[in-house]
């Protein structure tokens, strides 16, 4: 009976050969379908190298970046700050008649 973590080693091992040769060969052959199979083994050796695919990380920060962004401009805004900029028509002053 095999040791398991070693068939784990030699299964990683051959994903790795494998997407890395998807890329060397998506690089070598050019065109659309290069391009698509080389993106496909960089995707499938991020997945394999750092724990989680390339995509999900670039959602990840998409999905953080656009929380972070702030409802009015770029600076630090406070809870007073947003008020005034809710109620801005409400707070100008009535206007003055002619004459």
């Amino acid at each position: 009976m095999p040791d398991m973590q070693n068939v784990t080693v030699w299964g990683r091992a051959g994903q790795l050969l494998l997407w890395s040769g998807l890329v060397a060969i998506g690089a070598r052959r050019g065109g659309l379908l290069g391009f698509l199979a080389a993106g496909y083994g960089v995707e499938r050796l991020s997945a394999l190298t750092l724990g989680s695919s390339f995509s999900e990380r670039l959602s990840a920060m998409t999905r953080a970046a656009l929380a972070e962004r702030q409802r009015f401009g770029e600076g630090a805004r406070d809870l007073v700050d947003e008020a005034s900029w809710e109620s801005f028509p409400a707070s100008d002053p009535p206007g003055r008649g002619v004459g």
